[in-house]
């Protein structure tokens, strides 16, 4: 029986525990070559987007690099922002993007909640997005309403951009999209489709029927199936969309010019009398408009008056929040006034009354905590403790050794070193458990691990004189 999927990738807590800059919150998602976590950043103080990647094969490791910093330059407010890609101390690759509070497109198609106002406001948006992608020799490759998200501000953010589908059909960075601008554009299409149409477009690119002329025309050209009749670049379809709303308003304009108006209702003639009728006038319906004599024009509307205590009342709030203006500007003002006059006679106190600052916690600096410091293999046992000062040197030379190891991680990865990133990672793992350094070192070890360990040998033999 083959072991659930989730072995193959850290929970919640241990990649916490390999990327202490971020707290985890949740593995959201699980799949064959990737997983995705929900984080904070708590330096930034933002939401982010984790994705956790299985290791790439050496054939694949230069092109993901390539992909994934071209991913990276695609900086606009429609597209979900790529943040930092690198390796955790453990070896696993992550990828940090920027964390979208909203919903698929797929599911607000699906309930009904894009209407036709909105779908031509977001189509815009979608047909800028994907021309600056095209404008940086970007291809999207897998353009649908389930790689478009929808934020609270109802702005469209595309995601998935470079990422291809795997044998099992979900997308993955380890496989590049084999597509074109001319198949981003039939997928535009098809996204235009499904939002004003509210259904996905037919297996042989027909329309659907319930699509507005002006626009079916724009989504028939985006899908059809003579490639050299199509649009060449997302700007075009954008315009078409323009010009298609401005032939809609144009039809629309002359149709309520045609309609008839309402003709106005008869006015009965009354025959001249010499003399006042002395009947009562008759009795109109309740709300029922008052009849003026034709040719004559209606009295004046008269708007009521506010009363004396309303105007007073108001006038007197006025005055209030007046007052409270002035009093906080008047305390500000005098609070930098005394602040200005005081500022040379402030006294800090000497050396022996100073109070020592506290120190800044490790979850702020995003630090590993320092690896214990355990005696080398063969040397001799210690007999008294050691001296304080020495036990600071060899505390900060092990954050030191530390730090040097993992930079040169960051910079094996950085040249697709990959050959020698087992054994940083290894060394990496030693310090975390606090095993001592090994008197001799192995033959096949890298020329810059070892460097950094003789260095480490050195300065250790100069603190223990």
């Amino acid at each position: 029986m083959s072991e659930p999927l989730s072995t193959a990738f850290p929970s919640a807590e241990e990649l916490g525990n390999s990327l202490l800059q971020y707290d985890i919150q949740e593995q959201i998602q699980v799949e064959t070559e990737s997983a995705v976590y929900r984080a904070r950043q708590p330096a930034l103080d933002r939401q982010v987007m984790i994705r956790i990647l299985a290791e790439p094969g050496v054939d694949t490791a230069a092109s993901l690099m390539e992909r994934l910093r071209s991913r990276a330059r695609l900086v606009h407010p429609r597209i979900v922002a790529v943040y930092d890609f690198g390796r955790t101390i453990v070896g696993h690759l992550y990828l940090i993007t920027e964390h979208v509070d909203g919903r698929l497109l797929c599911d607000l198609i699906r309930e009904r909640q894009i209407t036709p106002k909105l779908a031509y406001t977001l189509a815009l948006q979608l047909c800028d997005a994907l021309a600056m992608i095209h404008d940086n020799h970007t291809i999207h490759g897998a353009l649908n309403t389930q790689t478009l998200l929808v934020d609270r501000e109802w702005q469209i953010k595309l995601t998935g951009i470079g990422m291809a589908a795997n044998e099992t059909g979900e997308l993955s960075w380890l496989h590049e999209a084999q597509a074109s601008i001319i198949d981003d554009l039939y997928a535009l299409g098809a996204v235009l489709h499904e939002m004003f149409g509210k259904e996905p477009l037919a297996q042989d690119g027909r329309v659907s029927r319930n699509l507005p002329p002006t626009f079916a025309a724009v989504i028939r050209r985006c899908v059809h199936p003579e490639t050299e009749r199509r649009f060449t670049d997302a700007a075009q379809v954008k315009e078409a969309l323009i010009n298609a709303l401005r032939s809609e308003k144009q039809n629309a304009t002359p149709a309520a010019a045609a309609s008839p108006a309402p003709l106005p209702q008869a006015v009965p003639i009354v025959a001249p009398v010499s003399a006042p009728a002395i009947s009562a006038p008759p009795e109109q319906p309740f709300n029922a408009p008052p009849r003026y004599a034709p040719g004559r024009p209606p009295p004046p509307v008269q708007r009521a008056q506010p009363s004396f205590g309303k105007r007073l009342d108001d006038f007197l709030w006025s005055c209030l929040r007046a007052s409270l203006h002035l009093l906080i500007f008047g305390v500000a003002a005098g609070i930098l006034f005394v602040s200005y006059l005081l500022k040379d006679k402030i006294v800090i106190g000497d050396k022996d009354s100073a109070v020592e600052e506290p120190a800044i916690p490790a979850e702020i600096l995003g630090k590993l905590p320092e690896a214990p410091m355990l005696p080398e293999t063969g040397s001799a046992p210690i007999s008294k403790p050691i001296p304080l000062p020495k036990q600071d040197a060899l505390a900060s030379l092990n954050s030191e050794y530390q730090t040097s190891v993992q930079n040169e991680a960051s910079a094996a990865l950085e040249k697709v070193r990959l050959d020698e990133l087992p054994f940083i990672q290894k060394e990496l793992q030693r310090i975390q458990k606090g095993e001592p350094l090994p008197e001799t070192d192995e033959a096949d070890l890298p020329a810059s691990l070892k460097q950094l360990r003789d260095d480490y040998r050195r300065k250790r033999a100069a603190i223990g004189r």
